[in-house]
C-alpha cells in the first residue's frame, strides 16, 4: 500500500529535484501552488515532513477536478489533444490509484 503525497520540488545546488522520500512522484502539476503528486510505501522506515499532505483517493480526485476547471486536463488521440470530461479526470484518478495504491 502507498500513502498518495502533494508536495513541492525542492531546490538543490543541481537544480530543482523531487524529494528523496517520494517514491514516484512527478503526477499533475498544480501551476497555481507549484505541487505535484507522488507517493511512498506507507511502511516507510524514513521520515516525511508532517508539513507534507496527505491525500485520500477522493480528495486527490477532488483536487484533480479544481485544478481541471482551470487548467484542463488533455486526452491524446491521434494527433488531436481534447478535453477530458470531469467523469474522465475522475476515472483517470482512479485507474492510478488502482495502479499504484
Amino acid at each position: 500500500m502507498s500513502i498518495i503525497l502533494e508536495y513541492k520540488l525542492h531546490a538543490t545546488s543541481e537544480g530543482m529535484k523531487c524529494p528523496t522520500w517520494i517514491d514516484d512522484g512527478g503526477y499533475w502539476y498544480n501551476p497555481e501552488d507549484h505541487t505535484y503528486i507522488g507517493i511512498s510505501p506507507d511502511s516507510t522506515e524514513y521520515y516525511i515532513p508532517d508539513t507534507v499532505t496527505k491525500l485520500t483517493t477522493q480528495q486527490l480526485e477532488d483536487r484533480q477536478v479544481a485544478i481541471h476547471k482551470k487548467t484542463p486536463m488533455l486526452k491524446t488521440s491521434g494527433f488531436n489533444d481534447t478535453e477530458m470530461s470531469e467523469a474522465e479526470v475522475q476515472t483517470t484518478i482512479q485507474d492510478w490509484v488502482k495502479t499504484n495504491g
